[in-house]
């Protein structure tokens, strides 16, 4: 939890140390859900849904970027049901709880529509993983800190609401394989990267709103 009290406490300064009047902050609430899968669990398909919500804190820089730190919880994970008929009975669903930090730049491309990206750094709460078996809580535990990187486009829907798709993906694993797995060599720099163990690969449809802080001019800053 270190890394993200720093986090916020930069970033409060930040804030605190722009004074110039032609910039804005708004507030972000929002609300959304998400797809999600994880690279390597040998199943595929963003079958497992999760709740995503929070808030975040937009510092414009021009009339076309802006920096946007978020503070949410986001439902990760993974699911695979039985199906009898293909002689399937295996079963596998796990889910993650984080508290999601995600730092992105925004740019606006036009009136309507804007781009983001960025890192984000996550903190596990707690987990669920059970399979056709049992419960697996504990049996080989997650990593609390999960590292990622986010991409993502938007439009403004009507006045202050915002739509955004994102992808987001782990860059450091979950859950590391181990000793024996990590060792096998790929003769390809993305694959090795890749396959150090499991990683959350996420699909977010979120909604905002935007509360300006000021009282200022419309603006169409995403």
């Amino acid at each position: 939890m270190r890394n993200i009290f720093f986090i916020f406490l930069f970033f409060s300064i930040a804030l605190k140390s722009q004074n110039n009047s032609d910039e804005v902050f708004t507030l972000r609430p929002s609300l959304g859900f998400n797809g999600c899968q994880i690279h390597g669990d040998n199943y595929s398909g963003y079958d497992k849904f999760g709740v995503f919500g929070g808030i975040s804190v937009n510092a414009k820089l021009n009339t076309k970027a802006s920096l946007e730190l978020g503070f949410y919880f986001s439902q990760k994970g993974s699911r695979h049901n039985q199906n009898p008929v293909k002689g399937d009975y295996s079963f596998y669903r796990v889910n993650l709880n984080y508290i999601d930090l995600p730092l992105m730049f925004k740019y606006q491309v036009n009136s309507i529509y804007f781009l983001s990206a960025g890192p984000s750094v996550a903190y596990l709460v707690n987990y669920q993983e059970d399979n056709e078996v049992g419960n697996w809580n504990g049996v080989y535990p997650f990593e609390k800190f999960e590292y990622g990187i986010n991409v993502g486009l938007g439009r403004k829907i009507k006045d202050n609401f915002f739509v955004e798709v994102r992808s987001s993906n782990s860059i450091s694993a979950i859950r590391p394989y181990g000793v024996l797995a990590t060792q096998v060599f790929y003769p390809n720099a993305v694959a090795r990267f890749f396959n150090a163990g499991l990683y959350n690969n996420i699909l977010t449809l979120v909604v905002s709103y935007k509360i300006n802080t000021k009282k200022k001019s419309e603006s169409q800053q995403p």
